[in-house]
């Protein structure tokens, strides 16, 4: 193996690399040839295990993506001898092999199966898409078996989704997710975000102006329990565990999940906001349902600002209020102490990734303050 630095010229490590993959494709077609007969002599049923998927996987202690992969080679390769003899001499990837006996299955013709290797494998996997057959039965099962699970972890700290939706319907929520994506400028300062990460940002986003719509709809008086475009939310403090974790533990919604101190500073941002202080399980002071912005006060900053004020941000997504001093930290709710961002500078930059308002930047000309981060944990600690 080569030292890391040694010196060596790239084309030298690049012509390695692909080495090492014809290797990888010689290997899996040995695999899938001793799969094919050990599958033709049922060994998962002699075995006792589910399937010869699960057997694979178990054996080979692989995924079962990757067991799937390789019996699906064993399976359709005696049928595309040419495809079979290349990637036994490691002269086609595992994945651009299965691409092709794919595309010849779906009843490409002949050259075309032969144009696609100057197809990437991608362009491949489209062009295996344009001759499948979709019939109406297969589409009316997928679409029976359309479904979104979300579920909480024990604490309801952290929500998991998946699921699997019918082509067009999951184009649609792509399309929407990314759309709205698109319209969140980027962190302050370089900090990258993923498109999986602004897909969940999105996804909040556009949740939130359904409950936005439904809560306009439902009540046009402000004393309602609904005030304006945000639920009333009671949060319950265990004073004394609050205490002693700087409020890193002890509060939680009602019939909700656990927050946190970033959590709690944002619905005291955002919301009609009742706490209720717990001592030993019994409550021993409750707040009256207020607003943590009045409205007035609220529409005059918007007013005055008449959008985000975050230095370069055109937005006027979800334009709201911020404290500049923090609520929790004593700041209060004079206009000078106030200033109007956009969801995502305040949602995602501020009470998501922990940046601050610079208050010594102009009113509307904001610079954010990237939150101070501790030293990297030394190598090979917990």
């Amino acid at each position: 193996m080569l030292a890391p630095t040694t010196d060596v010229p790239l084309d030298t490590l690049e012509q390695e690399l692909i080495a090492c993959e014809a290797l990888v494709s010689r290997a899996r077609s040995r695999q899938a040839e001793l799969l094919r007969i050990l599958d033709g002599a049922q060994v998962d049923a002699t075995d006792g295990s589910r399937s010869m998927l699960d057997w694979t996987a178990a054996r080979l202690d692989v995924s079962h993506d990757t067991a799937r992969q390789i019996l699906e080679i064993a399976r359709r390769l005696p049928d595309h001898q040419a495809i079979a003899a290349r990637l036994e001499t490691g002269g086609m990837t595992v994945d651009r092999a299965l691409a092709t006996a794919r595309l010849a299955a779906a009843g490409a013709t002949g050259d075309l199966v032969a144009d696609s290797a100057g197809y990437d494998l991608q362009g491949v996997r489209r062009l295996v898409a344009r001759h499948r057959r979709y019939t109406r039965a297969e589409e009316e099962g997928i679409f029976r078996d359309r479904y979104v699970v979300m579920q909480p972890n024990l604490d309801g700290t952290v929500w998991r989704l998946w699921g699997q939706l019918l082509g067009d319907g999951g184009s649609v929520v792509e399309t929407a997710l990314v759309e709205r994506g698109d319209r969140f400028r980027g962190l302050p300062q370089t900090v990258a975000t993923s498109q999986g990460e602004r897909n969940a940002d999105a996804l909040v986003a556009i949740a939130q102006d359904a409950l936005d719509s439904s809560a306009v709809n439902a009540t046009t008086s402000p004393d309602a329990d609904t005030v304006g475009r945000t639920p009333v939310v009671t949060v319950f403090v265990d004073a004394a565990i609050a205490a002693s974790t700087q409020g890193e533990a002890g509060a939680e919604i009602a019939f909700g999940p656990r927050v946190g101190p970033e959590t709690l500073k944002r619905i005291l941002c955002d919301g009609a906001v009742q706490l209720v202080g717990l001592d030993r399980g019994r409550p021993v002071v409750a707040t009256a349902t207020t607003r943590a912005i009045p409205p007035a006060i609220s529409r005059f900053v918007s007013w005055r600002d008449a959008g985000c004020t975050v230095a370069g941000c055109p937005s006027r997504y979800r334009l709201q209020p911020h404290h500049i001093r923090e609520h929790t930290s004593g700041g209060d709710h004079d206009p000078e102490n106030l200033t109007t961002l956009c969801w995502y500078h305040h949602h995602v930059a501020i009470h998501g990734n922990g940046f601050r308002v610079d208050p010594d930047s102009p009113p509307h000309q904001r610079r954010l303050i990237a939150p101070k981060r501790g030293p990297d944990p030394p190598a090979g600690s917990a």
